[in-house]
Order: C-alpha cells, then sequence, then structure tokens
C-alpha cells in the first residue's frame, strides 16, 4: 500500500488513465488523439486539488518524451530534400521568424508589457510545432508532399535560429554595453553545437551503428540509439540549450544513414507512450479560473498565433513562388506554437522574466493553438480554394508559361490527377500498355519526373475547372484521381463531371466512410486501398498453399 502511495507512481497512474479517456473521447468523436490528450491534461489540472497529483513528476517525465519526439522528429527528416529547398526557402524562413518576432514584440508592448517580455512573446510565436505538424501531415497520408518539405523546411529554420535565441535571452535580460562580450561568448557556444552535430554525423555517430549492429542484438542496437539521443541531449543542455534540441540534432544526423528507419520503427512505440506525458502536462498547466480576467489578452495572442502566422507563412511561401493551394496549407500546417516555444516559456518563468500571469497568457494561447491546429488544418482545402479567388492570374501564370500539352492530339487518353508515389505507378501501368496519360500535379518536382519520362503534364490545381479544361475531359476515356485527399478528389470530380458527363472517373481514398461522399460527387469507381490490399494479399496467400497442395478440398 504504500507503493501505491507514491507520489510519482500516482502521477503517472492518473496521467496514463486520463489520457486513455481523453484519447478515446477524441478517437470516437473523429478528433485528433492529441486534442483528447491534452483536454485530459486541463481536467487534471482541474481536479488537482483532490487528486493531489506532482505536476513536477509529470513535467519530468513529460521530458524524457520531448527528447524522444524530437529525436523521432529529427529522423523523419530528409537533409537532401530540406538543402534541394534552396537557399529562397531558408530566406523565407529567416523573414518569417524576424516579422514574427516584430509582430509579437509590437502587438505585448502595446498590451503594455515591458519590452523583455514583449520580446520573450515575439519569440515564443515564431515558433512552430514540428511535431503537431508532422503529425497533420501524417493523418492525410501527405508525408513527402510538396507542403510537407516546406513545412518541414521553415520548421528546422525556426529550430535552428532557437538555438542563437535561447542563448541571447540572459544577456538581453540585463543588457549593458559592457554585457556585448557576452554576446560573443553566445555565438560561440551556438557554433559548438553546430559544429560538434557536424563532427557527430561525419566521425562518430555512423561508427557507433555500425558497430552495434554487428553485435546483432536488437535490444542493444536499440539501446545504442537511445543513449546517442539523451547523450547529446544532455550535451546540450550543459552547453545551455535545451534537451530537445540535442535530440531533435541527433536524429536529424541518424536520418540520412541505413540505420534510420529501424531505429524509428523500434523507438516510435517507447515515444508514443512519453508524448502523452509531454501533451498532459501542457494541459495541467492551464488555469481556466483565470481566463475570466485575462480572456482579451489571450485571445489576441491566439489570432496572431493561428491567423497572423499562417498567412505571413502563406504569402512568404507564395512570394517564393509557390502556388496558393501549397502556400495555404504550409501556412496552416504551421499555425501554432513549437515544443521549444514551451521551453523557452519555462525558462522565463524560472529565471523571473515572466510574471504568474503573464507566463498563464502565453501558456494558454498556446496551448488552445496546438488544441485547434487539426482543425484549421482540416479547412485548408476549402480556405485554398477561397484564398485563389483573389489570386487567380498568378494562379494561373505559371500554368500558361508550362503548359506542354496540344490539346488538338489529344484523343482518348487517360488524366490522371496526382503523379505521387500512387500517381506514377499508375502512370507506368498504363505506359507499358501503350495508353496514352496526361498527368495534372501541383507538384513542381512531380511535373519534372513525368516530362522527364515524356509524359505529357500540366502544373496545376486539379480542382480548378481551368486546368481540367486543358487535358481534353471531353476527349478522354477515364480520369483517374490518386491524391490522397478524399476533399481534393471530391471537388476534382465534381468539375470533370461538369465538363462531360459521360466521362468515367475513378479515385481512390483510405477512409471507408468518405467512399459514398466521393461518389455523390461523381465518382464512378472508388478503389478502397485497405480492401484491395486484403484481396491480394489473401489471393497470394491461398496461391501459395493451393500450390503446395493444402486447403484443396
Amino acid at each position: 500500500m504504500t507503493a501505491l502511495g507514491h507520489p510519482l507512481f500516482l502521477a503517472i497512474s492518473a496521467t496514463i488513465g486520463a489520457a486513455l479517456v481523453g484519447g478515446a473521447l477524441a478517437h470516437r468523436l473523429r478528433l485528433p488523439i492529441i486534442i483528447g490528450y491534452i483536454s485530459a491534461g486541463v481536467a487534471l489540472g482541474v481536479l488537482n486539488p483532490v487528486l493531489k497529483i506532482d505536476a513536477d513528476s509529470i513535467h519530468t517525465v513529460s521530458e524524457f518524451g520531448i527528447a524522444l519526439m524530437m529525436f523521432v522528429v529529427g529522423m523523419e527528416l530528409s537533409l537532401r530534400d530540406l538543402v534541394r529547398s534552396g537557399g529562397r526557402l531558408a530566406m523565407a524562413g529567416a523573414l518569417q521568424i524576424g516579422l514574427s518576432i516584430l509582430f509579437g514584440y509590437l502587438l505585448m508592448s502595446a498590451l503594455g508589457w515591458q519590452w523583455f517580455p514583449a520580446l520573450i512573446a515575439g519569440c515564443i510565436v515564431a515558433m512552430s510545432s514540428t511535431v503537431v505538424m508532422i503529425r497533420l501531415y501524417e493523418r492525410q497520408g501527405d508525408v513527402g508532399s510538396t507542403a510537407s518539405v516546406l513545412a518541414m523546411g521553415i520548421a528546422v529554420t525556426q529550430d535552428l535560429a532557437l538555438i542563437v535565441l535561447v542563448g541571447m535571452m540572459p544577456v538581453l535580460a540585463d543588457f549593458t554595453p559592457e554585457r556585448i562580450s557576452a554576446l560573443g561568448g553566445t555565438l560561440l557556444r551556438s557554433v559548438l553545437v553546430l559544429g560538434g552535430a557536424s563532427l557527430l554525423a561525419t566521425r562518430i555517430i555512423p561508427t557507433l551503428l555500425r558497430h552495434a549492429a554487428y553485435w546483432n542484438s536488437r535490444e542493444l542496437f536499440i539501446l545504442m540509439a537511445v543513449t546517442l539521443c539523451f547523450g547529446t541531449a544532455l550535451g546540450t543542455h550543459m552547453l545551455g540549450f535545451s534537451m530537445a534540441l540535442g535530440a531533435f540534432l541527433t536524429g536529424l544526423i541518424i536520418s540520412e544513414s541505413e540505420y534510420s528507419r529501424q531505429i524509428v520503427a523500434e523507438v516510435v512505440p517507447i515515444r508514443d507512450v512519453f508524448a502523452i506525458f509531454f501533451f498532459v502536462s501542457l494541459g495541467m498547466l492551464i488555469e481556466p479560473a483565470s481566463l475570466a480576467s485575462q480572456w482579451r489578452y489571450v485571445l489576441l495572442l491566439l489570432v496572431l498565433i493561428m491567423l497572423g502566422k499562417a498567412l505571413l507563412i502563406a504569402w512568404l511561401v507564395h512570394l517564393i513562388g509557390f502556388p496558393v493551394r501549397v502556400a495555404v496549407t504550409v501556412g496552416l500546417s504551421l499555425a501554432q506554437i513549437g515544443e521549444f516555444s514551451f521551453v523557452m516559456a519555462e525558462m522565463s518563468r524560472v529565471k523571473g522574466w515572466y510574471t504568474p500571469e503573464q507566463y498563464n497568457i502565453i501558456l494558454t494561447a498556446s496551448v488552445i493553438s496546438l488544441l485547434f491546429s487539426p482543425v484549421l488544418f482540416s479547412l485548408s482545402p476549402a480556405i485554398s480554394r477561397w484564398a485563389s479567388r483573389f489570386v487567380r492570374g498568378e494562379r494561373f501564370r505559371e500554368l500558361r508559361e508550362e503548359v506542354q500539352v496540344h490539346r488538338s492530339v489529344m484523343r482518348d487518353h487517360v488524366i490522371l490527377c496526382g503523379f505521387g508515389r500512387v500517381g506514377s505507378r499508375v502512370a507506368q501501368q498504363l505506359l507499358a500498355r501503350k495508353v496514352p496519360v496526361v498527368v495534372i500535379d501541383l507538384d513542381p518536382e512531380g511535373i519534372l519526373r513525368a516530362r522527364s519520362q515524356g509524359i505529357p503534364s500540366i502544373y496545376g490545381d486539379a480542382e480548378a475547372r481551368e486546368v481540367l479544361e486543358l487535358a481534353n475531359p471531353h476527349t478522354a476515356t477515364i480520369a483517374i484521381l490518386t491524391m490522397p485527399e478524399s476533399s481534393s478528389a471530391m471537388v476534382a470530380a465534381r468539375r470533370l463531371k461538369e465538363i462531360n458527363p459521360r466521362l468515367t472517373v475513378l479515385a481512390r481514398t483510405h477512409e471507408e466512410r468518405r467512399i459514398e461522399d466521393l461518389e455523390r460527387c461523381g465518382v464512378d469507381y472508388v478503389v478502397f486501398a485497405e480492401e484491395e490490399t486484403a484481396k491480394v494479399i489473401v489471393r497470394i496467400a491461398l496461391g501459395s498453399v493451393v500450390r503446395r497442395g493444402e486447403w484443396e478440398g
């Protein structure tokens, strides 16, 4: 009985139980499970006077969750993809950080905050959640798309900028001309972190992982990966930066090794358990009672985080040459506060830079932004269609310049909307059977791949009637919609049927509940991916055992 009363055991048990209930309710309501975890934390915070849960214990455990989350996020990135994004994206990310800090500073200064707390608020607003952003794209099956790569590039720019920002805060807190030399020390420590990461990436980590793989022990291999994660996290913490940053850099280094996929597969279950404590602890820190007197501050800050930052990022992404739909998707996927922002807020509370009231305002607005980010992101197709009305000329400028399809020779062809992982394979199968194909895609890299294979292609949004008409639906035999978003497929199908009611339309979906919706929008055949996969597996399995003379009646 004594063990059951241990504060740490009670805190862990209450957290896991509340997360299970909150997650189950969110799943039942078809909401992202993160919302359930945060809501469970809010409930625990309200009931804490009765339950007497040790919040510090939960926060300590959540530190492991943050480190593991950022470790996996780093491994899920591709340094090559980020480098290919080019200098324009780095410039857009830097501008986003600078302008977000400025707008946050101006807003909080106008609300009466002193210059330094207002500056910290601007830095907090500038950061976005890499974890939540990745989850949003994973939920849509859109990881690896142009939008997800751009969003990741901006998020990484934010994370790397934080190395300098966090180091400069203690110097700026009581800045005097005599402390200018301290800024040099901060920059030196930042260089040491990046230099150490480079050394680990090229010399140490690949060698250690190679030796661990030769041990031929799954347990020791995973233990080596986790040791590297927490070891680097401890190193960055000793240099005055967050442990999450060190874990992220380690994951980023490992991402380019041949062992990254196996490590991700093994670490993800551990990460998911520890991540619960992170999201629940955020909810526990919210004080609902204080919102009555602070709701105006929270609301204004929330508008800046979710709407102001989304508009700023979308504008910058569109400015560097990407279509409205991609720009809006990137902006909405980053319209929340990041994990490192909580680290900065907590540091400000501990060092006395924030009053308890200021800390609660920042924290409440930040958690609410995480809470509603999935809802806002789910509206990205509708919002991008609405936004496109105001920039139509710009939207089709590249299209008119780049279309290389001669409509006069397009007859009895297949219109293939989407040239990603599924679409490219469909095109290969059709071309192998001498079936003419015309590709429509909004991904510039997809268009380049299609054209390199000699496939006629149109750069544009398949939801737009003007784009679809360029592919000559009047003379096509069938349109195949391979985009992962069912909402986009529904719009494209409706447009195609408006142009040519007799055209056969085929689409795919991962969601069984979307089949009827697609059919109502004019899709003639819906391929439910999971069902078709099951049929193939059973056919191969039955064929195999029949050849061996088994199961024959």
